[in-house]
């Protein structure tokens, strides 16, 4: 796998892109052009270069020195942040394929790496930007999430819902549920197993194989009280909600990065269920 570069940041991170075209429609800033970007843009765009510079481009002060003028990509409200005149819809970079070094390294930016405001900004804008928890703080998340599922285990020993094997609560096509999970919980999984191979229909748990759970160790709260039972399902969604909020007290306790998202969707942006990259 290769190396994540905002791990070597002042808060380290990873980094997902989640498409949604947020860094290219809202903040302040500009995003600067190199020797040969407009060229190569507009190109891409299939329009002559100065008429692609007069309609896409601005001529502005260097931040870091006034005295220098640089390029710029324009924005639709110029001066007051917003989109980008060259996205279309709501996150379809009309030239993707020729963007501009400072989009394509975004958000392994200097200003995100070396500054705690920095990534604090880029972080506000960018959800698919998620901070790495120390090692130790980790462990003990871990630890006490554990003893959240034992004592689920316990209960459950107790009561004895019906499940009858059918697999069919991980088809969820099938079972029209979506399974959620916090990222404590994807990355406990991801720690047990971190190797699944890629998921059988698209939005399944790689972890499902052949009808079977591969992870039962450390599958989410939400796969451990999802039961057919119809005798017992009020009780499992309050006790799925109570031990919810327990989990939620953990990372608040240790300033664990809280999210909540399905759970195939944060196993991919851990690695997990994904085909193996070539090189």
């Amino acid at each position: 796998m290769a190396t994540e570069p905002g791990l070597d940041g002042v808060v380290p991170f990873r980094f997902d892109c989640h498409r949604c075209g947020h860094c290219c429609t809202g903040g302040e800033g500009h995003v600067w052009l190199e020797d040969g970007e407009v060229e190569a843009m507009a190109k891409a765009k299939g329009m002559d270069p100065g008429a692609f510079e007069r309609l896409h481009v601005r001529t502005v002060p260097d931040p870091r020195d006034p005295s220098k003028l640089r390029l710029s990509l324009r924005e639709k409200d110029e001066g007051h942040g917003g989109r980008c005149t060259l996205l279309e819809g709501s996150n379809h970079c009309s030239v993707y394929t020729a963007r501009p070094s400072h989009c394509r390294t975004f958000p392994y930016w200097p200003s995100v790496l070396g500054s705690e405001d920095g990534f604090e900004a880029a972080r506000a804008t960018c959800p698919g930007i998620r901070p790495e928890p120390d090692a130790a703080v980790q462990a003990e998340a871990f630890a006490r999430l554990e003893g959240i599922y034992a004592k689920l285990g316990e209960l459950l020993d107790a009561v004895r819902p019906v499940c009858i094997a059918r697999g069919v609560c991980c088809r969820f096509e099938e079972a029209d549920h979506v399974l959620y999970a916090t990222g404590l919980e994807a990355d406990y999984a991801a720690h047990k197993l971190p190797e699944a191979p890629a998921p059988e229909a698209e939005g399944r748990c790689p972890y499902h194989v052949k009808g079977r759970c591969t992870a039962r160790e450390g599958r989410p709260l939400g796969c451990r009280t999802y039961y057919c039972d119809p005798q017992m399902s009020d009780a499992l969604e309050a006790t799925h909600e109570r031990l919810l909020g327990e989990i939620r007290e953990i990372e608040r306790d240790l300033g664990y990065p809280a999210s909540y998202a399905p759970f195939p969707a944060m196993l991919a942006q851990r690695g997990v269920g994904l085909p193996p990259t070539e090189g």
